[in-house]
């Protein structure tokens, strides 16, 4: 008798973001008689449970802010009842929560991901501490980006597996609109404009207020430029609203929210513009260049990994509000036929480099090689 892999993902919830989105994907992709996979949100849930595959049961704690010990002892139990040959837990606390759980017991195969550049906190004495001793538990320690794990060796941190295990996309869902014209229409944005675009949540790394006030300085003698914004939540989302709501080109700025089917959106841009201050590696940059956009990067996110400068769109500092504008100012002078080529570029360099079955195979290895299983079926 075979039986499939038993996974447990440890996530803070499935409210909208870039782990969170590739997470659910590479669930939707496991065969069953693969991967029997749970997911548990320490916080809350959120609208990406319902692109999970209906097998895939969610469990949902509810911690508290801070530390919280019934979460350590709701864990605990979960864990107890799972029987998984697998825990994956995503960024710190995760990692915390399931090592408190577990103890010094027989413990599951442990494999941790970081997802981000460090800043702040997160270069804290403390909580480098904490992932110095916790770090070793783990059969792996993966990121989503090569600039990651040199961080960390350069930061002096050490393990016997640190790797990335880079995004992909799914490039027949990411497609170019047959006709863009059409699209904007049917979303309500001017169809003659030059649209650029972010896609992304209300933190302050994303850096909105600096790209709203470097839009103003250029659209003033651009006038066929938009901004087109798409996502919700974060802790900056009021400032940036209100922020929105007074700016004097108001009427140029389009929000649209959440969206749960991205693509139309990236279909209506004819440029993304990546701002962030730090990211591991941008999941929309994938997504857009896979929809034929060229993108407006800050090159510190990590995606001199998945483009090429000149070739796939234009990365470079934007590290101020100044060089924002310039960048941004680039992207809308550019000749249609210039966005048009290096959107082309784009889509089938992420096509040959970056597809989703890849990420989705190196995942399942890896889960496969901790456990010391070498087909595709674990002895029942």
């Amino acid at each position: 008798m075979a039986r499939p892999v038993r996974l447990l993902e440890v996530v803070d919830s499935l409210q909208p973001g870039g782990m969170e989105n590739v997470l659910v994907q590479v669930l939707s992709r496991y065969a069953p008689e693969q991967v029997s996979a749970d997911v548990v949100c320490l916080v809350r849930s959120g609208p990406f449970e319902e692109r999970l595959p209906s097998r895939t049961k969610v469990h949902v704690i509810g911690k508290k802010d801070g530390f919280d010990w019934k979460t350590v002892s709701s864990m605990r139990e979960l864990i107890r009842r799972g029987g998984y040959d697998v825990v994956h837990t995503h960024h710190l606390g995760g990692l915390i929560f399931f090592s408190l759980a577990c103890g010094m017991r027989k413990r599951p195969v442990l494999i941790h991901s970081e997802h981000t550049i460090w800043t702040g906190s997160d270069l804290s004495r403390k909580k480098r501490w904490q992932r110095r001793m916790l770090y070793p538990i783990a059969s792996a320690v993966t990121t989503v980006s090569q600039q990651q794990v040199d961080q960390m060796q350069a930061l002096g941190f050490r393990h016997r597996q640190m790797f990335p295990i880079v995004n992909g996309v799914d490039s027949a869902r990411f497609c170019p609109a047959v006709d863009k014209v059409a699209v904007r229409r049917q979303l309500n944005l001017n169809p003659q404009a030059r649209w650029l675009g972010m896609v992304a949540r209300f933190g302050p790394w994303k850096r909105h207020l600096d790209l709203i006030e470097a839009f103003e300085g250029m659209a003033q003698d651009q006038s066929h430029v938009n901004l087109l914004l798409v996502g919700d939540g974060g802790p900056e989302k009021e400032r940036v609203l209100a922020r929105l709501e007074t700016s004097r080109f108001r009427d140029r700025i389009h929000w649209a929210g959440f969206q749960l089917d991205p693509v139309p959106w990236y279909q209506a841009m004819d440029a993304l513009v990546v701002s962030s201050s730090n990211e591991g590696m941008p999941n929309a940059v994938l997504e857009a260049m896979s929809c034929g956009l060229p993108m407006m990067a800050n090159d510190v996110c990590g995606v001199r990994e998945i483009a090429e400068d000149e070739k796939h769109g234009w990365i470079m500092d934007l590290g101020s509000v100044p060089k924002l504008e310039a960048g941004l100012r680039l992207a809308a002078v550019a000749a249609e036929q210039e966005l048009a080529s290096r959107g082309r570029a784009a889509r089938l360099h992420v096509q040959n480099q970056f597809s989703m079955d890849a990420t989705v195979g190196k995942y399942f290895d890896l889960f496969c090689q901790s456990i010391g299983k070498t087909n595709k079926t674990l002895p029942g």
